[in-house]
């Protein structure tokens, strides 16, 4: 079984702020987002695209803010555009994976447990319905 390193989860906090800035309402990712379950995440998918995602990410960790920003708008053009190609198709798999983990990270259940405010769920007034066993 893949996991991410610690300083892959590094990169992952780093490019979830560039995606998941914050604001006045909103916490920033690296605030709120619950890391710590990353690799409950991942721990099905298969371990040759959870080791190019661990080092992609620890690459990126070392990276200073322009290189996020230029990735993040790389995937998006690459997303609405629908080109062919190695590099736009690589760039629309980035986007579709690290926002799937980004986004389950920060809108979930299971936030940072040092953060105090408000949740994003509870900010949005999203409250989900169980089904009891």
């Amino acid at each position: 079984m893949a996991t991410l390193s610690n300083q892959a989860i590094k990169g992952m906090k780093k490019i979830g702020n560039v995606i998941l800035p914050g604001n006045k309402e909103f916490p920033s990712y690296s605030e709120a987002a619950g890391t710590h379950k990353l690799n409950d995440l991942v721990q099905y998918a298969p371990e040759d695209d959870i080791q190019s995602l661990n080092l992609l990410l620890i690459i990126l960790s070392f990276m200073p803010l322009f290189v996020h920003r230029w990735i993040v708008k790389k995937m998006k053009e690459s997303t609405e555009s629908g080109k062919e190609g190695l590099l736009p198709t690589t760039f629309r798999q980035l986007d579709l994976g690290l926002r799937g983990l980004l986004y389950s990270t920060y809108y979930g259940e299971f936030i940072n447990p040092n953060y105090k405010g408000k949740t994003p769920m509870e900010i949005i007034d999203y409250v989900p319905t169980r089904i009891p066993n």
